[in-house]
């Protein structure tokens, strides 16, 4: 009989979780390199604001979301002398366990935990190569 109260304890605590927030992170680290060395990269998110600011080669935790069921999107501009400058974007897509809530964390955590912490979204890219082309 404890056993089964364990277990079913165990099952309602599950749950009450999002199976994207169990097994995911609010955040997720992204690596940008060039093949102009020491270029100055500028990352900023979907409502212009500057969230880093350094040199290449770089590593930069970055959060997934912009809201409630709203992946972000970062803009990266990459500078150097002797350089074009070179912007691109880099997106969230919906992580394959977000859809884990279908067997563990039911609708609280579809509907709920997952959107509200940003799990259930990762980078379409977490190594990305900017390409700049000389003047």
């Amino acid at each position: 009989m404890k056993f089964i109260k364990t277990i079913c304890t165990f099952g309602m605590c599950l749950s009450l979780l999002g199976c994207a927030s169990i097994v995911g992170s609010t955040s997720e680290t992204i690596s940008i390199n060039s093949n102009a060395e020491n270029a100055l990269v500028t990352i900023k998110n979907k409502q212009n604001t500057t969230v880093f600011k350094g040199h290449l080669p770089t590593s930069v935790t970055l959060k997934k979301k912009s809201g409630f069921f709203s992946g972000e999107r970062y803009s990266i501009l990459s500078e150097q002398n002797g350089y074009l400058p070179y912007t691109r974007t880099v997106d969230t897509t919906i992580s394959g366990w977000y859809f884990g809530n279908i067997l563990f964390g039911g609708l609280i955590g579809l509907f709920i935990v997952d959107p509200a912490t940003g799990a259930m979204w990762t980078f379409d890219e977490e190594n990305i190569f900017i390409p700049m082309e000389k003047k």
